[in-house]
């Protein structure tokens, strides 16, 4: 939000004032806030003076929440915070309840006057988190360009005041809330183990042997029963059987999936680690992800392309639903995929690979190994104006990637580290989705292996959904110009918004809801922004 500054209030001065006169017990509550003396209202911080402020203008000073019946239902949609994975009391939530009471009992004006400012500064900013969030991503990612929306105060007044005379609310907070489907499954999953932490917690599982394999038994088996029960994975009754039956194995290894570890049913000391968590633990993984994605949902379009960097998945949505969705291969933790923001504009089919200056002395080492390695692999060595260099003339034994002047490029074919297509959305930091003849690391469960870009596991499939959707492009045609093994560029008609993110949790489909390792450790600060008590306006 664009804030008023301090002179653009004290501009405003002699045409407020006047107005405020008409109700001096508003006029203590404003003039402070109005002036810049003070943005609190009796201990309680105004977390978005500037739309409070110009709510009143916009009412002629008078009190916004006059009719009382109906400001209790406005007082329940600020409880109802906690269910977007928000907290009640950053829009005052105790303090207007107290207020309410004693209004309930005396009603004098002053007191009037307070809880009517803090009642819509409470609305004003829970409407702001709703739209882009509590928590300002930029002071966690220096790499975060999405844009945020942005409301002027006077829309924002003419809105709220709209919705207040017309008693719709209740409609106008539901219009604000992300709509991709994926949010209000995270929504959900925050009731569900919310109401199994109030319940508590059961015994950590311990096994006799290190390992539990089908088939085998042991003591902690109707633990484990019980565990998977309540997490919704086991619906069969809990008895005292300590055999590690094929039910219970189809079980586990549903839990495993769903938990990005290797879906074998044997129950090792990763497994277990999983079973013992905190139901607070999965509370707090999704309260993280909820707000992760209302800092993006305001900029999706009709047709885009999430990559979650976190759970190493590609999704590819239409008219707000998920059409297609692949594996992914994403930075190392040294290496991190960056978080941003890009446009597909065009793909190249068998793409050139440049060596980054970062890594050439890896293959420096490997001509010092192997003098037919740049043969093998099929690069060439360029000079700096891509003039080709005969390497048979370069002293190998000396060079090193600090003296090393040259440029190596791999040449199109089925060694190219970047295979045969590559989709380019330009971006400063030289990021960009691409196949890979290491087909294998798609397998793995954990796949941070790149040195920042994004490997596609079906990448072909990917150009196909691409292409053929607005540019003509069949999968034969596509086939026929891989084959041909020429560099081709294929500038979009409609380009494609990419949106690089970091989901710990994640819908993929309907099979359940996904909770990934925190990679790049990012939760933790996350979660400590998100649920300490609002103390200034940051968004």
């Amino acid at each position: 939000m664009k804030f008023i500054r301090y002179t653009a209030l004290v501009s405003c001065l002699s045409f407020c004032i006047p107005a405020l006169a008409e109700n001096p017990y508003l006029q203590q509550q404003l003039e402070p806030i109005l002036i810049g003396e003070s943005h609190s209202v009796e201990s309680e911080l105004i977390h978005s003076p500037e739309m409070t402020v110009a709510t009143y203008k916009a009412n002629n000073f008078e009190r916004v929440w006059s009719d009382f019946a109906y400001t209790k239902q406005a007082l329940n949609l600020i409880a109802q915070a906690e269910l977007e994975g928000l907290f009640p009391n950053d829009y005052h939530f105790d303090t207007l309840m107290a207020l309410a009471k004693e209004i309930d009992k005396r009603g004098t004006q002053a007191v009037e006057a307070q809880f009517d400012v803090l009642m819509t500064d409470a609305i004003m900013t829970y409407a702001k988190h709703l739209i882009r969030g509590k928590v300002n991503p930029k002071l966690l990612s220096d790499t975060w360009n999405y844009e945020q929306s942005d409301v002027t105060p006077d829309a924002a007044a003419k809105a709220l005041l709209k919705h207040v005379k017309s008693k719709s609310l209740e409609k106008g907070l539901n219009d604000l809330k992300p709509t991709l489907p994926h949010y209000k499954t995270l929504k959900d999953a925050l009731v569900f183990y919310r109401e199994l932490d109030t319940k508590g917690e059961l015994a950590n599982i311990t096994l006799q042997n290190k390992v539990l394999k089908p088939g085998q038994s042991d003591p902690a088996v109707p633990l484990l029963k019980q565990k998977l029960q309540r997490l919704n994975y086991y619906s069969s009754g809990i008895s005292d059987e300590t055999s590690y039956d094929n039910e219970l194995v189809e079980a586990v290894k549903k839990f495993q999936y769903l938990h990005q570890v290797a879906d074998d049913g044997v129950i090792g000391n990763e497994t277990i680690k999983l079973l013992n968590r905190d139901y607070s633990e999965y509370v707090n993984d999704i309260l993280v992800n909820l707000e992760r994605i209302r800092w993006v949902d305001n900029t999706i379009t009709e047709r885009f392309l999430i990559v979650n960097i976190a759970g190493y998945m590609l999704y590819l949505f239409e008219d707000n639903k998920l059409q297609w969705k692949t594996n992914v291969v994403v930075g190392q933790n040294y290496t991190k995929t960056p978080i941003f923001k890009g446009q597909m504009s065009y793909i190249v089919m068998n793409p050139t690979w440049t060596v980054p200056r970062s890594i050439s002395g890896g293959i420096i080492k490997k001509m010092k190994d192997n003098p037919n390695y740049l043969n093998e692999k099929d690069f060439v060595v360029v000079d700096s104006r891509r003039n080709p260099v005969d390497s048979k003339s370069i002293d190998w034994a000396n060079a090193s990637r600090k003296n090393f002047p040259y440029w190596f490029v791999q040449q199109p074919s089925e060694n190219n580290s970047l295979g045969q297509i590559k989709f380019m959305f330009p971006n400063k930091y030289s990021i960009y989705l691409h196949d890979t003849p290491a087909k294998s690391l798609f397998q793995q469960d954990q796949r941070a292996f790149s040195h920042g870009c994004v490997r596609v596991d079906e990448p072909l499939t990917l150009a196909e959904k691409i292409l053929g959707t607005s540019d003509g492009w069949s999968r034969s045609k596509i086939d026929d110009a891989i084959s041909a093994q020429e560099t081709q560029k294929v500038t979009l008609s409609n380009p494609l918004d990419v949106f690089l993110m970091y989901w710990t949790v994640a819908a993929n489909t309907d099979d359940g809801l996904h909770f990934y390792s925190d990679v790049y450790n990012r939760d933790p600060v996350l979660l400590e922004k998100l649920t300490k008590p609002l103390s200034n306006d940051s968004i």
